[in-house]
């Protein structure tokens, strides 16, 4: 089935405001976020007015993981968002498609654990429980002219990307760019990091997927964000901030440069720069008090990623295999439930004897099975010798290998 409806308004990056809005904010405090939000809102025209409008509010949702963890969506500012839509006579539907199975029970967990059900509660606002994808064609698009897209993206006037910024062990930075891989039902995301398995070319994809969605806002709860070895497993870190933008890519060059990864190194941002969306180092139209906003230290980046380009064929399993994390299975955590096998886009993960047996030589380095492991079972090493030290650096140097010696 093709839909051709909201997904196709006559918008793209080209046509996006490049300005970036940035506020400080310290603490998930909600009478200090909901006015920040009113002022990030008044920004954009599109959202002085919106009085009869449903308002889609894509959320992360990686997993059902508490938000402490810094992993999903705070529910406190995604709280504070509801209720100024509503302020300003809108409705609300909250969305995503977590990683793993999408469907009543995992959605349902997750809602729960994440803290997001009790904003539907306490709020009013929707949750979405529809299951439905279609098939839509990009006629734009760069890399991709076809994807499987949730009904749910098609379903309401308005759409609001509400990221979290944290580092990625495959893109290097999830926010604005990657957030609306969730988009893409369930385990049909397994499905692209098979055919794309290269780090750029992943990241061309998102590209493409962002644009299709025509994603109205990007309003980003950097307020505690993640570093290390993110999108689930790094470190929380305290950045302090609020910040939203119509163009995702000048969005989260901005946030590099707030939280000072280098951009030239991150997949994601590289990935743009090719396809001519953004110049890394360009001006950026920067307003509110936290425009000036650079935290210290810096993030720690996703070391022991896969390479962010393609060397020569020849070299490229070589140097991945001595230079990169490789997954393993903590036993004593592993309960074989599967969920790493039902995610793997390499076809690298069996289940024996209720335990996971991961193949290194089929893996992709895509950490799907690190990101999803409900039992934090899957754990990142790298064995090093003298060969693999200087090959590592080398392909640090020259293909942009993030490396981990951890």
């Amino acid at each position: 089935m093709v839909l051709i409806g909201k997904l196709f308004r006559p918008h793209g990056y080209d046509r996006m405001s490049s300005k970036v809005h940035i506020t400080r904010c310290p603490e998930y405090d909600l009478d200090q976020i909901k006015p920040q939000i009113k002022n990030h809102l008044d920004q954009y025209p599109r959202f002085k007015d919106i009085g009869g409008k449903k308002v889609l509010l894509k959320i992360n949702l990686l997993s059902a993981t508490e938000p402490e963890r810094a992993v999903t969506t705070h529910p406190t500012f995604l709280k504070a968002l509801v209720l100024e839509i509503q302020d300003r006579g809108g409705s609300v539907l909250i969305a995503d498609s977590p990683g793993g199975l999408f469907n009543k029970g995992t959605l349902t967990k997750a809602y729960r654990e994440a803290g997001i059900q009790k904003v539907a509660d306490e709020t009013g606002a929707e949750l979405n429980y529809n299951f439905n994808s279609h098939e839509e064609k990009h006629r734009d698009g760069r890399f991709l002219k076809r994807f499987n897209i949730c009904d749910y993206i098609s379903s309401c006037d308005l759409t609001i990307a509400v990221p979290k910024i944290k580092t990625h062990m495959f893109c290097g930075l999830t926010c604005a760019m990657k957030i609306m891989f969730g988009a893409v039902p369930g385990t049909e995301k397994v499905k692209y990091h098979t055919r794309f398995p290269d780090t750029l070319d992943f990241s061309k994809m998102l590209l493409d997927l962002t644009d299709l969605c025509k994603v109205d806002l990007f309003l980003v709860d950097g307020i505690i964000g993640m570093d290390g070895k993110g999108p689930a497993r790094g470190d929380p870190r305290e950045v302090g901030s609020i910040v939203s933008g119509e163009d995702p890519t000048t969005v989260d060059l901005q946030v590099t440069r707030m939280v000072g990864l280098d951009p030239s190194k991150l997949p994601i941002t590289k990935a743009a720069k090719e396809q001519g969306l953004i110049d890394l180092d360009q001006k950026i139209d920067v307003t509110g008090d936290g425009s000036d906003l650079r935290i210290s230290p810096k993030f720690k980046p996703a070391k022991g990623g896969a390479l962010a380009t393609s060397p020569p064929s020849f070299l490229k399993r070589f140097i991945i295999n001595i230079s990169t994390n490789k997954p393993h299975v903590g036993i004593k955590k592993c309960i074989g439930c599967g969920v790493c096998r039902d995610n793997c886009a390499g076809d690298a993960i069996v289940i024996i004897n209720e335990k996971a047996k991961i193949d290194h030589s089929k893996c992709i380095r895509c950490y799907c099975c690190h990101e999803l492991c409900p039992h934090d079972a899957i754990y990142l090493t790298i064995k090093e010798s003298g060969l693999g030290n200087f090959i590592g650096d080398m392909g640090y140097r020259m293909y942009g290998t993030v490396r981990d010696n951890k």
